[in-house]
């Protein structure tokens, strides 16, 4: 039994999984979703968890070598946006285009996150040492 870092299995699993240039990412509680990519649904009620949290824990457990955002989080969610920026210099597009990209991810981890544009799509890495 795991004592420390995710210990929800489905997402633990499917971060094991991942090999490089994989995509996934991890969104708010309203980010929709092509039928067939699955979903490891983390919302337990508006608001909770917050995409945060979520997403730091995510970000000790993987690397990554690339990520994107919705351009309008920089208006519409900008405290979310400088967490972007910060935790993973997170590439802007227009959200139409990253709706797209969703369709290839090989899952997204929805939280509960009540803001909107609180979404990323992130490309796993390798840890090289």
């Amino acid at each position: 039994m795991r004592t420390t870092g995710i210990i929800h299995a489905e997402l633990a699993s499917a971060l094991t999984g991942l090999r490089h240039t994989d995509l996934f990412a991890i969104s708010d509680s309203g980010l929709p979703v092509p039928t067939g990519v699955p979903v490891i649904d983390l919302g337990i009620s508006y608001g909770f968890p917050h995409f945060e949290p979520v997403l730091d824990l995510i970000l000790h457990e993987v690397t990554i070598e690339a990520a994107w955002a919705s351009r309008e989080v920089s208006t519409e969610n900008p405290d979310t946006a400088t967490l972007l920026d910060e935790r993973v210099h997170a590439e802007l597009i227009d959200h139409e285009d990253f709706k797209h990209r969703i369709a290839d991810c090989r899952f997204v981890v929805r939280t509960g996150e009540a803001r909107p544009y609180a979404n990323v799509l992130l490309r796993a890495g390798v840890p090289w040492l």
